[in-house]
This record gives structure tokens, sequence and C-alpha cells, in this order.
């Protein structure tokens, strides 16, 4: 009876320390704390997540009310044209995966719809994703245009392959210089060789000794001149020569070279090679007083019956586009 009475004393002796709702109270000024802390937090994490977002539906409010006459016209000049352009991701880096090719249909309240006509399976969601668009450069009101960046409003896949696809239309429309091909820097001296003779021995280049080559270990070779691989693509190449001396051949834009071209693959662990005229396209002052050299590939040599035959290419390598796409382990994107 005691021991039932002692124990009845303790739980009045704990209703009664929360009768005036104290507890209750604290609770309510702790979540208080908790949110005035943790909801500016939010905001600015959801600010920056969605700014791309959050400054292009600012900056087309604004141009709608200025400049929509001038964008109107662009508008109707992609879709009667039927212009076809290229899509690609866009991403901090720049210009990402290429998503396919449509064009314009319709312009309807902010939204662009487009005709797909050819398209990349991709295992991405594109719901809101920025994008770039290429066209053919064309001029209106005396003004170049090739370009413009946006976001996917809407699209509809089937089957895995996107059928149907609508964009916001853009703030601008713009001249951007383009690079067709995307170039991977060469962040390991030797992933990347180069064998270069100049265009005068294309008859008989493999039976002599290269003018200019890179090495294989750059620190022992010291300040002789040699080939540095700054990046590649499957269109061209980026060569510096370093420490220029003595007799060089031509470097002026338009010249041509013979160059062998060796690329290691972490796969298989052996270079491929491939033996390509590069035309120099510009030529530009390098790093430590090295003369750097854009190049780009013009045509793909084939030895057969023990003679070489160029053929003219148009646009790219593809075997060396297809295995720089696949090799990733030496090189990153610039």
């Amino acid at each position: 009876m005691i021991h039932f009475t002692t124990q009845f004393d303790y739980l009045r002796d704990v209703q009664r320390s929360f009768e005036g709702g104290a507890g209750r109270v604290d609770m309510v000024g702790v979540f208080a704390k908790i949110l005035i802390v943790a909801a500016p937090v939010v905001l600015l994490m959801a600010f920056w997540h969605y700014r791309h977002r959050i400054g292009f539906a600012i900056s087309r409010s604004i141009v709608r009310l200025f400049s929509f006459r001038g964008r109107r016209i662009v508008q109707d000049y992609l879709v009667k044209k039927g212009v076809l352009f290229e899509i690609f991701l866009y991403t901090g880096n720049g210009v990402g995966r290429r998503i396919g090719m449509a064009r314009a249909t319709d312009v309807q309240s902010g939204r662009m719809l487009l005709d797909i006509v050819d398209i990349k399976p991709l295992g991405l969601n594109l719901k809101g994703a920025r994008v770039i668009c290429f066209t053919k450069p064309f001029t209106l009101s005396g003004k170049k245009k090739n370009a413009f960046v946006t976001f996917v409003s809407s699209y509809v896949k089937r089957g895995g392959t996107i059928r149907e696809m609508s964009l916001l239309t853009p703030v601008r429309y713009q001249f951007e210089i383009r690079r067709r091909h995307k170039r991977k820097r060469i962040v390991r001296e030797g992933a990347v060789r180069v064998k270069l003779w100049d265009i005068s021995k294309r008859n008989s280049f493999f039976m002599a000794k290269p003018d200019l080559q890179t090495v294989n270990n750059p620190a022992r070779y010291g300040k002789k001149m040699r080939l540095s691989v700054e990046n590649i693509s499957a269109g061209g190449i980026r060569l510096l020569i370093m420490n220029p001396s003595g007799r060089l051949p031509s470097l002026s834009p338009g010249h041509q070279f013979i160059l062998r071209v060796s690329v290691w693959s972490p796969k298989t662990r052996k270079f491929s090679y491939f033996t390509v005229v590069g035309t120099i396209r510009s030529r530009f002052k390098g790093k430590g007083g090295s003369i750097g050299l854009g190049i780009q590939f013009t045509a793909e040599g084939m030895k057969i019956d023990g003679k070489y035959q160029w053929k003219s290419l148009h646009g790219e390598v593809k075997a060396l586009a297809q295995f720089l796409e696949e090799s990733n382990e030496w090189s990153a994107r610039s």
C-alpha cells in the first residue's frame, strides 16, 4: 500500500510540473530558432541551384517588353525557312554532349515547338536542362547570328527515344565562334605522340627522319627543340614547338605537313596511329617562348601496295573520333 502511494505521489508531481505548458513553449522556441537559421540556407541553396533558370526568366521578361519585335523576326525566320539546328547540353564547362538535330515548326506561348530530325539516345532527364543550339550562320537586320542558349520546356519519349520536344524561346540570338569538335587536353606527356614532315616529303616521308617530333621523356631532353601536344580532337591538333631554334619548316597559315599521330589506349595498352595531312590554321605564342600551331586535319593517308594514297577528309578522322570518345583516362575536355 505504501509502495502504491509513493508511485501515485510521484506521478502527481510530474503532472504538476507540466501544468503550465512550459515544455511546449520551449519546443516552439527551439523550432523557431531552427527555422530562422535553416530557412535562409535552404533558400540560398535553391537560388544557387536554379540561378540560371531564375536569371533566364528575369532576362526574358525584360526582353519581351523592350525587344519583342526583333526576337519575333528571328523566330519567324527560323520557322518559315525550316532552319536546321544542332542541340547540345550546355554546362558550366561549355558545350557538352550532343542531343540531336531539329527544326522549329511553331512558336506558342513562349515555347518553340520542334520537329525532331535526328536524335541521339540519352539516358538523361532533359526536363529543364540548359542547352545551346547552333545553326548555319544567317544575317538579319545587318547582324550575324548562329546560336542561342535556352532550356528544354518539355519532351516525350517513346521506346527510349525522344519523339517530341519543345524549348523555351531564348533571351537573345547571337553569333558564336563554334568549334565543331570537342578538344581533349593532354594531361600526361607521351599519351599522344606526333612526328611531323614537311608536305614536300609526302611521297617519301616514311623513309625520312621527321622534321619535328615529340619525345618520350622531355625532362631528359633538355633544351633541345621538340614538339609538345596541347590538345587534340577528331578534326585537328594543337601543337607547341618547344625551344625553337635552327632551321624550321614554313609555319605560315595555310602551309601543310604530314603528321603521324599515335594515341595511347589504356584498354589495350598499345598505341594506335593515324597518318594525316595537316593544314596550319593559326599560329600563336605559346608558353615558355614556344611557337603554337593550330592544325586542321584535311586528308587521311592509307598505305596501299607500299604507297600512300590520300583521301580528303570532310570534318574529322572517324576512327580517331571514336577512339577519343572512348578514351578518357589520360585526357580531359578543355
